[in-house]
C-alpha cells in the first residue's frame, strides 16, 4: 500500500535534479518549481508561493511564483502590514487559514486572492541554520486544506530551505 503524499521515484529524481543545478538570475528557482509540481500533486494548490524574509527591514521578499503574472517573483510584503505573516514570524509555526473570513482578517491582500478563487491558504516556515528563513504559501478553496497537509508540506518546506539560504 502506497502512503498518502509519497514521492515518486521521479519526483526523487526532479528533486535531485534540481538541487545540482546552480540557480539562475532569469528564471524561477528549480528546486521552488519542483515543490510547486510536488505540492500540486500531493495536496492541490491554486497559487504556490516563497517568501524570504529579511527581518531587520520588516520586509519578505517573493522569491517564487506559481502565478507570476499575478504574483511576481520580484514583490515585497511588509510583514508588519500582514496579520498572517506576523503570527509567522512570533510563533514560527504553520499557519492554516481555512475560509474567506479567515482570509480577510489575515490578509491585507484578501481581494487578490479571492480573484483567484482561493479562499483558504496554508503557511508553512522554511528554517534554516536555526533562524526562520521565510515561508512557502498554498492557496485553494475554502476548508481545502487539513492538518495532515501542514504535515506534508512541513517536510517541503525542510526541502526548500536551500532555495532560501
Amino acid at each position: 500500500m502506497t502512503a498518502p503524499f509519497s514521492l515518486s521515484q521521479c519526483e526523487i529524481d526532479l528533486l535531485s535534479a534540481a538541487l545540482s543545478c546552480a540557480p539562475r538570475a532569469d528564471a524561477p528557482d528549480r528546486l521552488l518549481a519542483a515543490l510547486d509540481d510536488i505540492a500540486q500533486r500531493a495536496v492541490g494548490h491554486r497559487l504556490f508561493t516563497a517568501l524570504r524574509y529579511d527581518l531587520k527591514a520588516g520586509i519578505a521578499h517573493r522569491l517564487y511564483s506559481s502565478a507570476p503574472e499575478r504574483y511576481p517573483a520580484s514583490g515585497t510584503k511588509t510583514i508588519g502590514a500582514a496579520p498572517a505573516m506576523q503570527k509567522m514570524v512570533s510563533t514560527g509555526k504553520p499557519l492554516l487559514t481555512p475560509d474567506a473570513d479567515a482570509v480577510r482578517a489575515n490578509f491585507p491582500d484578501a481581494d487578490a486572492i479571492f480573484a483567484l478563487d482561493c479562499q483558504s491558504v496554508l503557511n508553512v516556515p522554511v528554517y534554516g541554520h536555526g533562524r526562520l528563513l521565510g515561508q512557502i504559501n498554498l492557496l485553494h478553496a475554502a476548508n481545502h486544506y487539513t492538518r495532515a497537509h501542514t504535515d506534508f508540506c512541513a517536510g517541503l518546506a525542510v526541502i526548500a530551505a536551500t532555495a532560501f539560504l
